[in-house]
């Protein structure tokens, strides 16, 4: 069994069930976060800020000033997806992979698995590839034992006649 080479991945988004759920999971870790620090932020400054003007002057005064910071950190967030996305193929990958050569398995073609050096689980593939080697070698045995009971069969017919 020849022992393929890993080729870059030509998709970020390969698992959606998985990776969508993931980027969800973000998503509202991050809003949570953003509304909490932003509200925090808007009422400290707001109480610690200038006595000489009112809670609503020194309120208005404050968001607006948090405006900015918000726009950058909303400006930073299709990135922090695109690296969770890629960050995820290194553990979505191998069970994808993995998935497509337990089916190919299932239709009787054993073939080698291997994962990209930087992926997850890689001993995951050690795994299938024992057990695929296993299969293998049970199937040999099993053609064997068929011929030689065609052959058994058959020379018992002969004999009969």
């Amino acid at each position: 069994m020849p022992t393929p080479e890993p080729t870059p991945r030509k998709q970020n988004y390969i698992d959606a069930q998985v990776q969508g759920a993931l980027l969800k999971r973000i998503c509202l870790h991050w809003a949570v976060f953003f509304a909490v620090a932003a509200f925090s932020v808007i009422v400290l400054q707001t109480l610690l800020g200038d006595p000489g003007l009112s809670i609503l002057e020194r309120l208005k005064l404050q968001t607006g000033e948090f405006v900015i910071i918000g726009i950058v950190m909303i400006s930073m967030f299709p990135a922090f997806m695109l690296d969770t996305i890629r960050f995820s193929n290194r553990f979505v990958g191998p069970i994808v992979r993995l998935k497509s050569h337990l089916r190919q398995l299932g239709d009787g073609k054993v073939q080698h698995c291997q994962f990209r050096n930087d992926d997850f689980w890689t001993d995951m593939a050690d795994e299938f590839n024992g057990a695929a080697a296993f299969v293998e070698a049970q199937q040999k045995e099993i053609t064997q034992l068929r011929a030689q009971l065609a052959a058994q069969n058959s020379g018992s017919l002969a004999g009969n006649d």
